[in-house]
């Protein structure tokens, strides 16, 4: 990873300020590129102290988008960081996207990291930061997002009304309720219960071709009345 990304991931992550004029002209340069098709300014950016998870998201995107490693980038990464990545994501393709939502039955408290809404889908995701993600942590967590899914369903009266306004679901139509494991790093799982288990890296494949092969996962269907 070059010295102007290896800046730019510091600053937002660690908090190391970066003296930009100590930075090299070829590094300095490449900053600005990056920084200014995010609205950034050279300045403004490396004076920034805090940013909101959004914006951590939209700047780990844009880079990612640069071809600039996920391998290298993980590095810097934590849990949430890897959310805000998956947000972004899912926000620059046009979802209506809710983060970390917290919901509770008679019994039980829950939460979704991301939900990720687009007619006729509805992504409950869980992201998975393990940097070595097992066959069997994988099929627990698609057994757990399922159960998750089974519940938002159940208690989905008591939840429409918050849901409805944050991700613009549709009154009168159908709505698809998908589970979906989402993991940074490669794994030799697919899916497990129907379940898709993706890593990062063919996210946006899978999401291309969900309308071929989306009656062959597991879902639910829920009518917005």
């Amino acid at each position: 990873m070059d010295n102007s990304i290896v800046a730019i991931l510091n600053h937002i992550f660690n908090r190391n300020k970066v003296d930009v004029a100590n930075l090299k002209v070829v590094d300095k340069d490449k900053c600005t590129s990056i920084l200014t098709s995010l609205n950034y300014s050279l300045e403004e950016f490396f004076n920034r102290i805090d940013f909101t998870d959004e914006e951590k998201g939209q700047i780990l995107l844009s880079l990612l988008m640069q071809d600039t490693s996920v391998r290298s980038i993980i590095e810097f990464l934590d849990w949430k960081g890897f959310e805000n990545v998956i947000t972004a994501l899912f926000d620059e393709l046009g979802f209506s996207v809710l983060s970390n939502f917290r919901f509770k039955d008679e019994f039980t408290k829950y939460e979704i990291d991301v939900l990720a809404f687009k007619y006729p889908y509805l992504f409950l995701i869980d992201c998975k930061h393990y940097k070595h993600p097992s066959s069997s942590i994988m099929k627990d967590a698609a057994v757990k997002q399922k159960e998750r899914t089974e519940v938002l369903f159940e208690i989905f009266p008591i939840l429409s009304e918050e849901l409805i306004s944050k991700l613009a679901l549709p009154l009168k139509r159908e709505v698809k309720l998908y589970p979906l494991i989402i993991s940074w790093r490669n794994h030799n799982i697919q899916f497990s219960s129907d379940i898709p288990i993706i890593p990062f890296n063919q996210l946006s494949g899978f999401l291309q071709e969900i309308d071929e092969f989306r009656d062959g996962l597991f879902y639910i269907s829920l009518y917005m009345n």
